[in-house]
């Protein structure tokens, strides 16, 4: 190290980060895990509105092919 320079404080990370930081982050984190868990259930949990389309069989899964159309 140069003699001119004074030396590098050393701070943790948790040390330099302000409480109210810290508090604000946690609630972000609490609220998207909140927010993720509750939008599982409704996924699971409830049915659609609207019946499948008509001219479409209900199939389980769905196909990354195009679909032709038999217009």
């Amino acid at each position: 190290m140069a003699k001119h320079r004074a030396p590098r404080a050393r701070a943790t990370a948790r040390a330099t980060v302000h409480p109210t930081d810290r508090a604000r982050r946690r609630l972000a984190a609490g609220l998207l895990t909140v927010g993720a868990l509750a939008a599982t259930f409704l996924t699971a949990a409830v049915e659609p509105a609207a019946p499948p389309a008509p001219d479409r069989a209900p199939t389980g899964t769905t196909s990354d092919v195009a679909q032709d159309s038999r217009d």
